[in-house]
């Protein structure tokens, strides 16, 4: 996988149902299967953002935002 190549998130089934992007300074960005936004890894910060830029959680959390 390359840097900016989306990791894709598959449920049971094998569907992907969405995907991780991972920028050059660590930062993720989260988009469901309809490539919308749901969330943000901020690494500098330590904490996982939703769609609106507000703090969820602290560390990466990313994966359990899709369902």
């Amino acid at each position: 996988m390359h840097l900016n190549e989306p990791q894709p998130i598959r449920d049971r089934a094998g569907n992907v149902i969405g995907t991780i992007e991972h920028q050059e300074n660590g930062d993720e960005i989260l988009r469901n299967a309809q490539n919308e936004v749901r969330g943000y890894y901020d690494a500098q910060a330590d904490v996982t953002r939703d769609a609106d830029q507000r703090i969820v959680a602290k560390g990466n959390k990313l994966r359990s935002m899709i369902c």
